[in-house]
Order: C-alpha cells, then structure tokens, then sequence
C-alpha cells in the first residue's frame, strides 16, 4: 500500500497576540508592560490524505481550517507534532522542488497584479516555475477554455468579474501543474453558473490527472459537489473526519420526516402531520416503519439532515459534546 500523500501527526499551532491598551497613557505602559496572549489555532490534529483524494476541510470562522492550509503548505511551521508531504518533505523548509510539486489559492490573496492583464502574472509564473513555453501555452490554453475566460486574458483584472477574477487566480495555482492542489474558500462570492462550471472542471481535472485536492469552504455546495472525505474542526481540535454522508448520519438529530404522496391521503395516521394536500410530516421518534402505504410515496426527506443544518448544531455553542 502507498504511502499517504499528507501525513499530519499530532500537530499544535499556536498564535501569540498582544493587547493594546487605548490612549498615551495605555501606549505609555504597553511599552514597558505589553500584555500578551497564547491563543491554540491547532491543537494535537492527525489526518493522512492519499493520492488523488479530495479532502474537504470544514469548521466556523477562527476554527483552525485556514491555519491547517498553512500548515501544510509551510507558511507556518508546527509548534509540536509533524506535517510531512510527499512522504518526506517538511513544508516549513519550503524546498524548491517542494514548491515546485504545491498550488495554493487562498481567497484573501491574491496573485493577479490588479493593473496589469491576466496574461502578465501567468508570464510571470512561467518563468518562476522554469516552464518550457511549448508546454505553458499549450496548458494555459486548455485552463483558459474549460474555465470560459479565455476572451479575458488581455483585459486588466481591475475590470474583470469577481468570478473571472476567481477563475485566474485558479489558473495561476495550477499553471505549473502541481500535485497537490490547496483552494481556500476558492468560491466565495461568486454566481452560481461560475460555481458550476469550477466544480466541473476540478472534478474532470482530478479523475484524469489524479490531482490531490484540499479544499475549504463555507459554501457547503463546494464540499458535496468535490469532496470525497471530510474532517470537521472546531476550536482548533479535529471533531470529525470520514464521509459528508457518514458525517451527517453521526449528527443528524431531528426525526421529523417530510412525505410527498401522489395524492390526498384519505386517512391520516397518528404521527402524521398534513401541511398541504400531498406533503405530509411524520414523527418518527417511536416509529419503526413508515405509517403511508409506500405506493402512494413519492418522496421521502429527513429534515434538517442537510449539511448546513449539521454544522449549524456543531459549530453552536450548545453542539453536545460526542
């Protein structure tokens, strides 16, 4: 069996922060006694990623996933633990032929230089990462045509779309075809057809190049539409790490199930609530099996088992403890 492609072991990540007090006389004594902070973003997370898998990473604001990311791809080095990729690199030392091997796309920075077209920062790229123009305008064609900006690679970013913009800055994290892919919130804000033509293509990119993916995001479109596995974190501790289907059957709470029949039914049992002539909700709590002749049912949908509906209760100061 291969090697895991990220292997994470036991890893700490802690921000040191200062307080600042307000006025001369609060500056006055932060310069002699400044008070500081030890605030845990990761704490004690093991995770192993394999070749080719598109791992989702999911969690509220300031619950650790970003400070992962940097983790992994060494902007930040662990306090304590190990984070090795490719089996023997640290990222921390950030080796070229390490470097050489990652793309990142964090959605608070950007590589396209605001000014200038698209083009130039790919050109730029080109020469960073040594590669044979053949090759780099042979890919970039490709990129440009499944992400449907190629008309917009002239035109300065200033005047692009927030979706063309996200599009090249995906571009640019994969113009060097790396093998580990890192998208940090890579579709905030954007429409929905944008959305789907990303999800399309980072799909078909990693079934035909077996790409590594890792990917956060709020938009729990973006996880059910790419990730095959998921890990949950929250106050820097991992909670949760398996399938989005495995994940929402473990949290899933609410046994309130809503029923959609061909008709009226001429009978409603006890348990069962009519909201409209065809929809029923049945209280399942102390049911064993349905009380609708399963002829008449067209649909069957568990309330509040959706995944935003999930992370709502965990990422919830009340989230029971599992």
């Amino acid at each position: 069996m291969s090697s895991p492609i990220i292997s994470i072991d036991h890893a700490n990540f802690s921000y040191v922060t200062f307080t600042k007090q307000s006025g001369f006389s609060g500056a006055w004594h932060d310069l002699f006694h400044r008070q500081k902070s030890t605030v845990a973003a990761v704490q004690d997370i093991s995770l192993q990623v394999n070749r080719g898998e598109i791992l989702g990473l999911l969690g509220a604001n300031g619950a650790g996933k970003t400070t992962l990311i940097k983790l992994m791809t060494g902007i930040l080095p662990a306090n304590t633990g190990d984070v090795r990729l490719f089996t023997d690199q640290v990222p921390f030392r950030k080796q070229p032929a390490f470097l050489q091997r990652i793309g990142v796309m964090l959605s608070q920075k950007s590589q396209l230089a605001w000014d200038l077209p698209a083009l130039d920062t790919l050109v730029l790229l080109r020469e960073i990462y040594h590669i044979p123009h053949d090759q780099f305008n042979n890919w970039l064609a490709f990129l440009t045509k499944e992400l449907a900006v190629t008309p917009q690679l002239h035109v300065p970013v200033r005047k692009l779309s927030l979706g063309q913009r996200i599009k090249f800055e995906l571009i640019c994290a994969l113009i060097h075809r790396p093998e580990i892919l890192f998208l940090d919130e890579p579709t905030i804000g954007i429409d929905v057809s944008s959305q789907a033509n990303i999800y399309r293509f980072l799909k078909q990119l990693n079934h035909d190049t077996q790409m590594t993916i890792i990917l956060t995001s709020h938009n729990t479109k973006d996880i059910e539409a790419l990730a095959q596995r998921v890990a949950v974190v929250n106050h820097g501790k991992k909670i949760f790490e398996g399938t989005t289907t495995g994940l929402i059957s473990r949290y899933a709470t609410v046994p309130i199930l809503e029923i959609v029949t061909d008709g009226p039914l001429t009978h409603i049992p006890v348990h069962v609530r009519q909201v409209d002539p065809t929809h029923y909700e049945v209280d399942a709590t102390t049911l064993a099996t349905l009380p609708i002749d399963p002829r008449q049912i067209l649909s069957v949908n568990r309330r509040n088992s959706d995944l935003d509906a999930i992370l709502t209760q965990l990422f919830s100061e009340e989230a029971p403890k599992r």
